[in-house]
Formats: structure tokens, C-alpha cells, sequence
């Protein structure tokens, strides 16, 4: 049973449900990862949780933590919608979600704090997702025995069973 997200009636984004990961970058030049997952999240009726790759970095996390302002840590689920994008300062992430958003989907968006595959598994298997979308750019041989690796292990809940799915570049 795939997890679900609670997000305040505030806010008013719908973004709790069963979800699908795309694997996107600050930059546009995976829009075609992001339309593949938004077509499918509309035909499935889930979520698309655009996992934001490159936001991780070495020096800093892109989220909030314990030194951080109180309680600034608590204020964000597993789910970032757009208000939490621009409070973190990540506007190119949240105009992708609210383009996602344009074309019917329900979109949200993920800053990671780990950075490989490795992380990319954990974080789909946290949100109980069933497909990874992932371009072919960055889906080399070894990267994808890294991510079915990292899928492979069993969870709490069991064995792994996201599908993962290599969406070329456009023309390609």
C-alpha cells in the first residue's frame, strides 16, 4: 500500500496519494522526464513528485535542519508544493511544478539532501512509489545496476516492486 501525505488545508495543494518520482534537474533540460510522469499521473490519477537531482549539495542541505530557525525543520513533509519551493528559495523547481500543475497533473516537488541513485531509491521507496522516471541521459548502465540495486533490497514492507522507466530526449 503506498504511503500517503497529509498537507495543510491552507495551503490548498492536493498532493497526497500515490505517487510516481520524475527525476528532474533546476534547469529544463529533462521536460520530457517531467511530461512522461505528468501523463501517466493524469491517466493513474497519482501525484508526480519531481525529485529536484541537483539541489544537493555538498556544503549545505537544501532543506531546512536542527541549527536552522525553530522549528522550520517540522514545517515540511515528504511532499514540497509551491509555497514551500519559494520559502526555500528553489522558484525554477516550483515553476516546473506549477507547469506540471497547468497541464492537469497533481505536482509536487522533493530537494534531496543525498546525492546518487542510492538516495533517488530510498527517497522513492519512502514515499511508497511505483515508477521512477528517470532520463536517458543520466540512465547509463551503471547508474541503472545502482538504482535496481538500491531497489532490490526489501523494505519494512517488503520487496521493492517500482518500476523504472527510461524517457529519451525529444525526436530521440
Amino acid at each position: 500500500m503506498a504511503k500517503t501525505t497529509d498537507i495543510s488545508d491552507d495551503r490548498g495543494e492536493d498532493v497526497a496519494g500515490p505517487a510516481v518520482v520524475a527525476y528532474t534537474t533546476e534547469d529544463d533540460r529533462y521536460r520530457p522526464v517531467r511530461e512522461a510522469a505528468q501523463a501517466h499521473a493524469r491517466e493513474h490519477g497519482c501525484v508526480v513528485v519531481l525529485y529536484a537531482a541537483d539541489v544537493a549539495g555538498f556544503m549545505s542541505d537544501p532543506m531546512p535542519n536542527a541549527t536552522d530557525a525553530d522549528g522550520a525543520g517540522d514545517r515540511f513533509g515528504d511532499r514540497l508544493g509551491l509555497a514551500d519551493l519559494e520559502y526555500l528559495g528553489r522558484s525554477t523547481v516550483a515553476s516546473q511544478v506549477a507547469q506540471g500543475r497547468d497541464t492537469g497533473a497533481r505536482v509536487a516537488a522533493w530537494l534531496p539532501t543525498g546525492h546518487g541513485m542510492g538516495a533517488l531509491a530510498e527517497y522513492a521507496h519512502s514515499l511508497g512509489a511505483h515508477v521512477i522516471f528517470l532520463p536517458e541521459q543520466v540512465a547509463s548502465d551503471d547508474e541503472l545496476s545502482t538504482l535496481s540495486s538500491a531497489l532490490g533490497k526489501s523494505t519494512s514492507e517488503g520487496p521493492s516492486d517500482i518500476a523504472v522507466q527510461v524517457v529519451g530526449s525529444p525526436g530521440g
